[in-house]
């Protein structure tokens, strides 16, 4: 009956996920132009809607044709889509972008084959100044000083990508975007991109899971 207990425990520690916040809309005017703004706890789960502005360029996250061999690799600034992301507390965040064939363009939907999930993550929010019509997808961007390069999935082969990064609360920038061949010219590919949270487990909680565990592992053996 103990053993029964201490299990129950372990599954009451583990923490509720909600529902992030995802919504088409720029949290101010100015600098970059915000597609979605997105607000997660520490443990949240959220996807952007089957709509017509979940669609990107299939160039946008970088365009070969825009730079020569050794120079700065670009972006399309306004046929990428930008994320204002706010974390309420420090968690472990996770980005998935993959390929959807749902999104409407108006006379049926989007095609996906050439949409080749790729993304840039900073920290903070750009909302003053003016943009530019491309940005440099692996660094700083130069027009957007507010934003601090944290790091990238680059992606030309698959049609899913996923990172997870350990972030502190408060405010991040994500470029979503394309890596199709700039030698194609396909129209705009529609997507869906999920954003997850999930906390850091406190030394007190990994020690009443794994007792939870060894209990369920001891009854089973009798």
């Amino acid at each position: 009956m103990k053993k029964r207990h201490i299990a129950l425990l372990s599954l009451l520690a583990l923490p509720a996920i909600r529902a992030a916040t995802i919504s088409q809309s720029d949290p101010a005017a100015g600098g970059v132009g915000y597609t979605w703004t997105v607000t997660l706890n520490g443990s949240d789960f959220g996807a952007t809607p089957d709509i017509a502005a979940a669609n990107v360029g299939s160039w946008s996250w970088e365009d070969q044709g825009l730079f020569d061999p050794g120079d700065p690799t670009v972006g399309w600034t306004h046929t990428s889509n930008w994320a204002a992301i706010e974390l309420t507390e420090a968690a472990y965040f996770t980005l998935t972008l993959g390929r959807n064939a749902n999104i409407p363009n108006g006379a049926g939907f989007r095609p996906t084959d050439n949409f080749f999930p790729s993304f840039t993550l900073w920290s903070g929010w750009d909302n003053d100044g003016a943009d530019n019509h491309t940005y440099n997808n692996r660094g700083n961007v130069d027009w957007a000083e507010d934003l601090t390069f944290i790091g990238l999935v680059e992606n030309s082969t698959e049609a899913t990508a996923q990172a997870t990064w350990y972030l502190a609360a408060g405010q991040y920038t994500v470029a979503l975007g394309s890596n199709a061949s700039a030698e194609l010219a396909p129209p705009r590919q529609g997507y869906t991109a999920t954003f997850s949270t999930s906390p850091v487990p406190e030394p007190g909680s990994l020690a009443l899971t794994a007792l939870g565990l060894c209990g369920l592992v001891l009854r089973r053996r009798r």
